[in-house]
């Protein structure tokens, strides 16, 4: 049944991504973080969506109202990734980074992350 579901899964994996993770080493005596390579070129799929934020925020009218974004990032059950990772994900041709990467929500025929646009990439 899950090999099913899988299988059914996989053509919806449209985008790829590369997932970056800190790793500590030692230096002088003094532990540092250096950014690596975790996965390359992994099949994923981006869902986003957008909600109003405010006080009674579907009655209200002319008042300050806050539109979020919140972006969930699906991949194959194999590909688990710590909190705090940042991702590349190269969509229709254009990449962008995210990161502050949440826990991930394992299942048995994918897994799904909360990720955040991250703001100065350049």
């Amino acid at each position: 049944m899950v090999e099913r579901l899988k299988k059914v899964l996989s053509p919806l994996y449209t985008d790829r991504c590369t997932v970056f993770e800190k790793r500590p080493f030692t230096e002088e005596g003094r532990t540092r973080f250096e950014k690596s390579v975790r996965y390359e070129n992994v099949p994923c799929r981006v869902s986003a969506k957008a909600y109003l934020f405010g006080e009674n925020a579907a009655k209200e009218k002319g008042r300050m109202l806050t539109l979020n974004k919140r972006v969930k990032l699906f991949v194959p059950p194999e590909y688990v990734f710590e909190p705090g990772s940042e991702i590349e994900i190269e969509s229709h041709g254009r990449k962008r980074m995210y990161g502050k990467s949440g826990e991930m929500s394992l299942y048995a025929s994918h897994n799904e992350v909360m990720i955040e646009l991250l703001e100065n990439y350049a």
